[in-house]
């Protein structure tokens, strides 16, 4: 049996968390706002983003002159940002949202259809390496000759993985930042090589690898971030 590009637990505990309104963001990730610029080349075409969440980055690339096509698990983050789309006329007609279902093994799309991926804040949620290879490979199936893609990951000192249960290599146990909530698992791998090695073996050619990291309070991220393109 094909594996499915979502993990069901997963996607229900962020379904709840956008329909109870804790997942809403109001600024887009920096690290996007700056390779849209360095690595984009801010040249607007066709974009996917994948696990669009608050829609806080669709949002900004539409605001960038792109077209982009969101997919997302969650039924409450496509009718949150479909509110903030219809606010925003100048940008709607530039963007289409659809929700996909947990039972999916490929994306809706044609080979060689979109000119930009971007999947940023969701692998380590697709619970294991397996199903990150799975996406990585659809990613580069629809993707165009020469398209550019952005993807990061969790590692093992990010909230996702840090005083978790390890269930698997790589893999873990992960209960809120609480450690009382329902365990959904989680992908962490250790350095961005891996994900660039998961990237290379889809099919894509590794332009850079990177990181980006905070620690405050009682919240702790690394993410390890790789730019590819498809030859």
């Amino acid at each position: 049996m094909a594996l499915t590009l979502v993990h069901p637990a997963v996607a229900a505990k962020w379904d709840k968390a956008f329909a109870d309104g804790i997942a809403e963001k109001r600024y887009p990730s920096i690290d996007l706002v700056r390779l849209e610029r360095w690595f984009f080349g801010a040249q607007p075409g066709l974009a996917l983003e994948y696990a669009f969440g608050a829609g806080v980055n669709l949002l900004h690339l539409l605001e960038r002159g792109y077209t982009v096509e969101g997919l997302d698990a969650s039924a409450s983050a496509v009718k949150m940002v479909e509110r903030k789309l219809d606010a925003r006329p100048d940008l709607r007609q530039r963007a289409r949202l659809s929700q996909v279902d947990v039972s999916a093994t490929r994306l809706s799309f044609p080979d060689a259809h979109f000119d930009y991926v971007v999947c940023m804040g969701v692998l380590s949620l697709l619970a294991s390496r397996e199903r990150v290879e799975t996406l990585l490979r659809e990613f580069f199936r629809v993707a165009k000759p020469g398209a550019k893609i952005i993807a990061d990951i969790n590692g093992p000192n990010a909230d996702f993985a840090r005083n978790c249960k390890v269930i698997g290599e790589d893999t873990y146990e992960f209960r809120g930042l609480s450690g009382k909530e329902e365990p959904v698992p989680t992908y962490c791998p250790p350095d961005g090589q891996k994900l660039a090695a998961l990237l290379r073996n889809a099919g894509f050619v590794i332009d850079d690898i990177g990181f980006t990291s905070h620690k405050y309070f009682n919240s702790e991220i690394t993410e390890f971030i790789v730019c590819a393109h498809k030859p």
